[in-house]
This record gives structure tokens, sequence and C-alpha cells, in this order.
């Protein structure tokens, strides 16, 4: 008899065990059906609005600069900002730039001055406690550059015993490998990027060390060279908000994404460079 009292007990217990657990699934489906969505207050002003406020320093040409003259902010990040509005939530809004000195770019955000930073800025790990970050929509790392009529180069291992041209203040980055492959080069050291590309060009260096926006900027002008592989230190250009901002992110990194895959980023580049 007592054995099976203490088997009914059981039995009750694990039931008003059952039951609770059910109730306690039951009342949490409720609360997430009749508690609101979260709310992007960014998003819900942008199109109220249709205006995208985008902070940028106009000091840093292609990127954004002040033309003489007419005063007008353009530029390759200009560019973008407009086509930014013109599809995120496809729908047609308008980017209005609202010009802020480099040093102040993350304050003016965090005041909501602007909705986004499109200035090119690149990724810190540090500031993602204030601020995220979109998807990079440029690498402006350091590539590898050659004379197309140079056999023998096709990766950095390839540069051993052969002369490379850098710039004064160059220094290895990337993982231990890489940079110590980098130190152990045979460098000639010139002031600007563009002497780098003019000796490379001229014969002096048998292959190129320079930051991508420096390569671009003077390739045309530089006939006959080439890139080498893609960039061995990534410097990831991308677009900051404010961490309430959660829509406005997936909207931006959607737009970049389809830029990507549609060639959009592409005709920037070759625009602006």
């Amino acid at each position: 008899m007592r054995r099976w009292i203490a088997s009914l007990a059981k039995r009750r217990r694990w039931l008003y065990a059952g039951i609770l657990g059910v109730l306690v699934a039951l009342v949490a489906w409720l609360a997430l059906r009749t508690l609101p969505e979260a709310v992007d207050p960014t998003w819900e002003r942008i199109l109220q609005t249709r205006l995208l406020l985008v902070c940028t320093d106009p000091s840093w040409p292609p990127f954004e600069w002040i033309e003489e003259g007419s005063g007008k902010i353009q530029g390759f990040d200009i560019d973008l900002a407009n086509l930014l509005a013109a599809r995120v939530a496809d729908q047609e809004l308008r980017a209005e730039v609202v010009p802020v000195g480099f040093d102040g770019l993350y304050d003016a955000l965090l005041a909501g001055r602007c909705d986004a930073v499109l200035s090119a800025l690149p990724y810190e790990p540090m500031r993602t406690q204030d601020v995220a970050y979109s998807v990079a929509y440029f690498n402006a790392g350091l590539v590898l550059l050659k004379h197309q009529d140079t056999d023998g180069i096709e990766e950095l291992a390839d540069l051993e015993d052969r002369v490379v041209g850098v710039e004064w203040g160059f220094v290895p980055e990337g993982s231990t490998r890489q940079k110590e492959l980098l130190r152990n080069l045979q460098t000639r050291r010139y002031d600007t990027a563009g002497d780098v590309l003019r000796a490379l060009q001229a014969g002096e260096v048998e292959a190129a060390l320079v930051d991508r926006i420096a390569a671009l900027a003077y390739m045309r002008e530089c006939e006959g060279l080439e890139f080498v592989g893609e960039p061995l230190h990534d410097v990831n250009y991308v677009i900051p908000v404010r961490l309430d901002s959660y829509r406005l992110l997936d909207e931006v990194n959607r737009v970049l994404m389809e830029m990507r895959e549609d060639g959009t980023l592409d005709e920037l580049q070759a625009r602006w460079f």
C-alpha cells in the first residue's frame, strides 16, 4: 500500500510539472504575440521624411571633396550615398550630405546629426560598442603590382631575390608569415606611391607594394601595370550607423550586396579612379 501511495504521489508530481510546463510555454507564446515589434526610430523617420542624412568629411578625394567654383561636395562616397537612398526599402529616397570634420564624424552620428557615415572609414573593432558597421564596400588594403611583361610573379613568395618598390614609411602588415616575408624583401623606397609605380613602369624595380587607392589612381598614368592576386592586407571601408538602426543597417547591407553582384560598385570604382 505504501509503495502504491508513493507511486501515485510521484505520478501526480510529474503530471503537475507537465501541466506547469505547458502553461509556461503558452504564456510565453501569448506574450510574443502581444508584444510590439522592436522599432528602429531612424528607419521610421527616414520613411516619413523620405530623406537619408549622411555625414562625410569632404577632404579625401576621390571619395569626397568640395568642387572648386560650385562648392558642391562630390566623389565616390557621394555617388554611393545617392544610390543607396534610391534603392533602400525599394523606395525612392533622397540623400542629404552633412559635412563634418573627420574627428567629429562618429560624434555627429551618435548625436543624431545624420543617419549614417559615408567617408572612407575603415572598420574599427574597438568602436563596435557604440556603432554597427555595414559590410565592406571598398578594400583599400596593400596590393602587389608587376609589369605585364614580367613573368614568374604570381604571389608574395615569388618576390624573393627581386627588387620591390615601396613608399618611405612602409610597414609590413598581415599574418605573422606575411609580415616575415615582407620584412625580408629587397626593397627600394620612394617618396610617394606614384613614384613607386612610375619606377615599376620604368623597370627600376620588378614589383611594387602600395595601397589599393594609390594603385587605382595611378594605373591610367602608368600603363602596362597589373595587379597580382587579391589585396595582401585588407583595409575595408564600411558604413557605420547607430546601434538601434537595425532596419537601416539591414537595408544598407542588402543594397551593398546587390551592388557587388550587379557590378555597381565596380562601375563607381571605374568612374572615380
